[in-house]
């Protein structure tokens, strides 16, 4: 019978290197888009992951300025500020937020014509749910960027 010293002694090891999901999500990962009915499309795109430094930074500062408006305008309301109409943030405004927040994390592709710049990802984005979605994620699955190679 083995104890339970002996089992964590024989197992493998890591290092916390290997466990910087940070770190990983640095490296970009390509996947194919599917199309709607299930189809590869021939368009490969390349995401960081979202805990990638840069995407969360850019993120945070979405995040940060939409509180702020939203913020400026409750202070306003309740002091009287000149607006009289209701400040509030609209669907249009969230659906725009969430396709900014996808092309952020999106940095390159093949398959397409155009060459890849971030205003044109955010285009990309905008045009297409589904690839917005994709992107998303793809780029929220830090199995895509986790790569662990166990020592003993």
């Amino acid at each position: 019978m083995s104890t339970p010293a002996l089992k964590a002694a024989a197992a493998p090891t890591v290092s916390l290197a290997d466990l910087d999901a940070r770190a990983k999500s640095c490296s970009a990962f390509e996947f194919e888009y599917i199309l709607p009915n299930g189809d590869g499309s021939g368009v490969f795109l390349s995401v960081l992951g979202g805990q990638s430094p840069g995407v969360t930074e850019e993120v945070n500062r979405l995040l940060n300025d939409r509180r702020r408006r939203e913020a400026a305008a409750e202070i306003r309301a309740r002091s009287g500020g000149r607006k009289t109409e209701i400040e509030i943030t609209t669907v249009e405004s969230d659906i725009d937020f969430g396709h900014r927040l996808a092309a952020v994390r999106l940095v390159g592709w093949r398959g397409i014509q155009e060459a890849f710049s971030p205003d044109l990802a955010l285009a990309l984005c905008k045009s297409n749910q589904d690839i917005s979605a994709q992107v998303t994620e793809q780029s929220n699955n830090v199995a895509n960027f986790m790569k662990i190679s166990s020592a003993n």
